[in-house]
């Protein structure tokens, strides 16, 4: 069921470069700490859309993070400290005091980060499907980073080739609005793109394959906030033996919901049950 409010966009200076952000306001006010949620590397923040909706209570601000969607891309910067400091950056120009962090895929690694500068602001942390990788499936990404199609003569197409390519269970209505969210176009059935360039896609994974890279369970142990991670059951990227690595290095108190018909995004596979049961962590959060 849809909750009750309303979408605002802007943008804030942040790290040098101009962030768009979508922020989504529940009718009624705020009684929980808002949501900074970060988007994974092959999408960009209106992936939440449906998410905020769904929850419907919790304010969830949703960037477009740095090269990606509406945001500029200061054409460098790939670590994940430095995506933590754009979202650090957000809320402080928005004012929010205590938030939570969440950020799905790549974006768990930015998550923990977040987490671990801000110990005083961060009420919890939610991780979604996070690549919890070794250095050879980073680099193993990084080579599909360039068979990747930047772009597709027609929606319908680029629907075609996400449902063949991802997996889990898509229902139909939810796969649409997804990409129509996702998706740069006129908004009718011809060619499309990807939110981002190809360039500012293989410059990151570049950066996760190599040896300065920061992307991983490192932070894990020293996040003191409560944990949320969703998996999902179907996801190739997110695997229970990844699960169990990222388990060990958070402290002890971490719980997992298992979306079993879901792939790398759960919060469209199960909607419901994304939803319901972040709503009810969120209602926990103080």
């Amino acid at each position: 069921m849809k909750g009750k409010g309303s979408w605002r966009t802007g943008h804030a200076d942040v790290s040098g470069f101009r962030m768009f952000y979508r922020d989504w306001r529940p009718a009624g006010g705020e009684a929980r700490p808002p949501v900074i949620a970060l988007h994974g590397s092959l999408v960009q923040g209106s992936m939440w859309l449906s998410v905020a909706e769904g929850v419907g209570g919790a304010r969830m601000v949703c960037p477009d993070q740095r090269g990606y969607g509406l945001s500029a891309d200061p054409g460098g910067g790939e670590a994940a400290a430095d995506f933590a400091r754009d979202a650090v950056a957000l809320a402080n120009a928005l004012m929010l005091g205590r938030f939570v962090i969440m950020g799905h895929s790549f974006a768990y690694a930015i998550a923990l980060e977040v987490a671990c500068m801000e110990p005083g602001r961060v009420a919890a942390a939610v991780l979604v499907d996070p690549t919890v990788r070794t250095s050879s499936g980073h680099q193993q990404n990084l080579a599909r980073a360039g068979e990747r199609p930047g772009s597709f003569p027609s929606f319908a197409g680029a629907v075609r080739w996400f449902r063949a390519s991802e997996e889990g269970a898509w229902p139909r209505a939810g796969l649409n609005r997804f990409m129509r969210a996702l998706m740069v176009s006129d908004g009718g059935d011809g060619p499309c793109r990807w939110p981002y360039a190809r360039e500012r896609l293989l410059r990151l994974r570049a950066f996760q394959a190599s040896g300065a890279s920061d992307y991983g369970i490192r932070r894990a142990p020293e996040v003191k906030c409560p944990v949320l991670i969703f998996r999902g059951g179907l996801s190739k990227r997110f695997t229970a033996e990844a699960e169990r690595r990222l388990r060990r290095a958070l402290p002890p108190g971490a719980r997992t919901v298992l979306c079993k018909k879901s792939g790398h995004f759960p919060s469209v596979n199960e909607p419901k049950r994304f939803h319901d049961a972040l709503r009810k962590f969120l209602a926990q959060t103080r």
